[in-house]
């Protein structure tokens, strides 16, 4: 999704996630979850999850924007989830693309760990080809949570170093 889409629905986003907060909460949906959950009986899991995503015909393949859910172990309270994904940039043939980090700025499918799986299993962009991640920041794609810069492409925290072939800084 290019960024100006991206940043275009995230206020809906928000808005839409509120609303579903008042619903996941609400005392009658907790208490039928905790039933739900004690009638599956041990070491399974109720869960209602609300999926907002947006469906692209061509790619024939979904972009999940927003992943929430209320969830109950048997005997205990139930709990609020998120799949929320880690959001990444790329620079890809057409400009830059903003999606998931487990997803093809491409063709929008699954494709995780792209710094070892440098080709995507289903349309085959390659990274560092036609795709290079785009850090706007000088945190570790690797761990996020050390430090690299173009002038010490190291991470300071876990050793990963910066291939630039596969990514560029903006």
């Amino acid at each position: 999704m290019d960024p100006e889409t991206f940043d275009a629905v995230q206020p809906l986003l928000d808005k839409i996630a509120k609303l579903v907060e008042k619903q996941l909460d609400s005392g009658e949906l907790r208490s039928l979850i905790a039933e739900l959950g004690n009638l599956v009986g041990k070491r399974r899991i109720a869960s209602v999850n609300i999926i907002v995503d947006v469906f692209d015909e061509d790619r024939e393949c979904s972009l999940p924007l927003l992943t929430t859910g209320l969830s109950a172990f048997p005997g205990k309270e139930p709990f609020r989830t998120w799949g929320d994904l880690t959001l990444q940039r790329y620079v890809v043939e057409d400009g830059i693309k903003v999606v998931p980090h487990d997803r093809c700025p491409h063709c929008w499918h699954g494709w995780d760990f792209k710094l070892q799986n440098s080709s995507c299993p289903h349309c085959g962009t390659t990274m560092g080809d036609k795709c290079k991640l785009l850090l706007d920041t000088d945190e570790c794609p690797w761990c996020n949570e050390g430090k690299v810069t173009v002038a010490k492409p190291r991470c300071d925290r876990c050793g990963f170093e910066v291939d630039r072939q596969k990514i560029v800084w903006g």
